[in-house]
């Protein structure tokens, strides 16, 4: 954060067990402005250490390695100077699953999970349907078809995804992180712009639904953002143009052409494009007229979900 003091470990180089780090550590990020400081602690030596967090609790008094104790100096500095946890420790839990992140990928968010849990509400709705082709469109750090994936691994369902991209890190990011949670044979990754890797659909067939968390920040909300979004999160991750729906536009207009009569469209949305958003998918006519929308933990509308026409 740009408006904190930097202050320097002091003393923090001479803790030589858990529990001095814990204390040291919590003073110096509460120092420089950190507001949950000392679950912020706990966190970075979970971390550090590849232990739970419990662990850490318990086994104050363990010694911890000098080599040990110097990178967590270094992650103090990095989050006190403003770097998000997730850089940080390279990871974020995700619906229960630890997803690698890296400053090429947007960090998942809470509002997400909502996102999944719909989606995974609507495949339930088909039991007699045990083969269900999905395409995630912006993949990031594979967090959608991963997660749906696994969830549905031992519940006799086939689900064969398709994940698009057009940064080839967040491509081999997703990647590595399917094959990390054993989900690499159900989904199938490609770089390229939107529905660009699919035009041709004799080769990749239609789709049961079509999911995206596509950016949608407009220039006015950027400008606004905390730093810690602002300046290390990647901006391609997050602009959706002047308005913030520039992607909806195209996502819409072209998402009927790769769905299959009756296939749905999930979406999360800025707490703010309900309204432009339905109205976009009103305007389409290959689209069904009830549109079913949901809203964050906070109350905000934060997805919407609507369905091809079973005559188109």
């Amino acid at each position: 954060m740009s408006a904190l003091l930097l202050k320097k470990p002091g003393k923090q180089m001479n803790a030589k067990c858990i529990g001095e780090l814990l204390i040291k550590g919590e003073l110096f990020l509460k120092g420089n402005g950190i507001i949950d400081a000392e679950q912020e602690a706990v966190l970075l030596l979970s971390y550090l250490l590849s232990r739970e967090r419990s662990y850490i609790y318990i086994n104050r008094n363990m010694p911890v390695p000098s080599i040990k104790i110097e990178k967590f100096n270094q992650w103090l500095k990095m989050r006190s100077g403003g770097t998000p946890l997730q850089y940080i420790t390279g990871f974020q839990n995700f619906m229960g699953l630890e997803f690698a992140v890296t400053k090429k990928v947007l960090i998942p968010r809470p509002e997400t999970e909502l996102l999944v849990e719909k989606v995974i509400q609507l495949i339930e709705m088909f039991p007699e349907r045990k083969q269900i082709c999905l395409l995630d469109i912006g993949v990031g750090s594979g967090v959608i078809p991963i997660t749906i994936c696994h969830y549905f691994k031992d519940k006799n369902k086939n689900i064969d995804f398709h994940a698009v991209d057009i940064s080839s890190e967040a491509i081999g990011l997703a990647s590595r992180n399917a094959r990390r949670l054993h989900c690499q044979n159900n989904i199938h990754f490609f770089q390229g712009n939107l529905f660009q890797p699919f035009r041709r659909k004799e080769q990749f067939g239609y789709f049961d639904g079509i999911i995206s968390n596509p950016p949608y920040i407009s220039k006015n909300e950027w400008d606004n953002l905390p730093d810690e979004i602002r300046l290390f999160e990647p901006a391609l991750a997050l602009l959706g143009g002047e308005k913030g729906i520039d992607f909806y536009k195209i996502i819409i207009k072209e998402a009927p052409e790769f769905l299959k009569p009756g296939g749905f469209l999930a979406l999360e949305i800025g707490h703010q494009q309900k309204n432009i958003v339905c109205r976009l998918i009103n305007d389409n006519t290959n689209f069904q007229e009830e549109i079913k929308t949901f809203r964050d933990y906070y109350q905000n509308d934060r997805g919407i979900i609507a369905f091809k026409r079973a005559s188109c």
